[in-house]
């Protein structure tokens, strides 16, 4: 993982590790030198940790300071993540013969992934991607992305007279925020008594808080900051809220499913492979009218509410856990390392 801060894809990158440490699996986790989330992969068992500074894709001194790495550990697999992992990793990997395989996690060109064997998207969406590209079925193999967070045994809501919604992630254009914080004054207007928790920090922070300013949201909407304990900060609320303009994925849809919480979606590539009717209120994305009706669905039926709360933590539990899906990991790197 060769970049600096954190998002979906390092969050994948470090759930692996953990995951993998647990499993008892040998791992060298290659993370940038300022990867903000480097402790909380150093000192897991059996997890080396080896930090490269990358300058730019065309740096030498790291691709040669990462064959290095890689020639001494001398793994069965390699495992890339985004477009520079993959640029950097490939040569090595071909150099070395080593098996690699990559998570897109977004629709990026393919050209930085030319030396890939094995591709794990994590949707049906992104294998549909690479297929259009020309990428033969057989290096493809569709792992969804995980949570370690465990399951709760049932879906239960907090005590309090008004109803709060809770909304987490990067406070950025595509996350939707800003369609969120109008979507919810339209909410109140209709009557509803509520409230809004939104968890999360980035370069939209002073802007949103000037529109819930200008909104007339200043009771009624909180900002928590970023959020260190995930499950902590969804237990405060009845539903979740994910708002994305745009989402490859969405780890986020799958903490608050395995918290129990009913969901309130924008219809995105990703949330809708894991999410349908059924399991979430979905509108929308960019749409703070459709938001609203969703939102305003969820308000209105606490049993309904409730059910779809249970069905979604039921489908992270089967489907989404850590104990779903790294025996799928482990298959697919046991059969890349046999050269099937």
């Amino acid at each position: 993982m060769l970049s600096k801060g954190f998002g979906g894809a390092e969050r994948l990158f470090v759930d692996l590790c953990q995951a993998l440490s647990g499993q008892g699996v040998q791992v060298l986790a290659v993370c940038h030198r300022d990867f903000v989330k480097r402790r909380q992969i150093e000192g897991l068992p059996g997890v080396e940790v080896a930090s490269i500074r990358v300058r730019g894709p065309w740096d030498p001194w790291a691709r040669w300071r990462l064959r290095a790495q890689l020639r001494q550990f001398q793994p069965s697999v390699i495992h890339c993540h985004l477009a520079r992992g993959a640029w950097f990793c490939g040569p090595a990997a071909r150099a070395l013969g080593i098996p690699l395989a990559a998570n897109l996690h977004n629709y990026v060109k393919l050209k930085y992934y030319r030396d890939v064997d094995l591709f794990l998207p994590g949707t049906l969406d992104q294998r549909r991607y690479l297929e259009i590209h020309h990428v033969a079925a057989q290096r493809i193999e569709v792992i969804p992305h995980f949570s370690l967070l465990p399951a709760v045994e049932h879906a239960t809501e907090p005590a309090g007279p008004a109803l709060v919604f809770v909304s987490l992630g990067r406070l950025v254009h595509k996350k939707g925020f800003d369609v969120l914080l109008a979507a919810f004054r339209k909410l109140l207007d209709r009557g509803c008594e509520a409230r809004l928790l939104i968890g999360g920090s980035g370069p939209e922070q002073d802007g949103l808080r000037r529109q819930a300013r200008d909104l007339r949201l200043e009771n009624t909407v909180s900002f928590e900051g970023w959020i260190e304990d995930v499950p902590g900060f969804l237990s405060r609320g009845h539903v979740f809220v994910l708002p994305s303009r745009d989402e490859p994925f969405g780890i986020v849809a799958l903490e608050a499913m395995a918290c129990g919480k009913p969901i309130v979606s924008t219809r995105c590539r990703g949330p809708m492979e894991v999410l349908n009717d059924n399991l979430a209120y979905l509108a929308d994305p960019g749409d703070p009218s459709s938001l609203t009706r969703a939102m305003s669905a969820a308000a209105a039926d606490h049993d309904e509410r409730s059910r779809k709360g249970q069905q979604a933590l039921n489908r992270y539990r089967d489907t989404y856990s850590a104990d779903a899906v790294i025996p799928r990991f482990l298959t697919a790197y046991r059969r890349l390392a046999a050269g099937s």
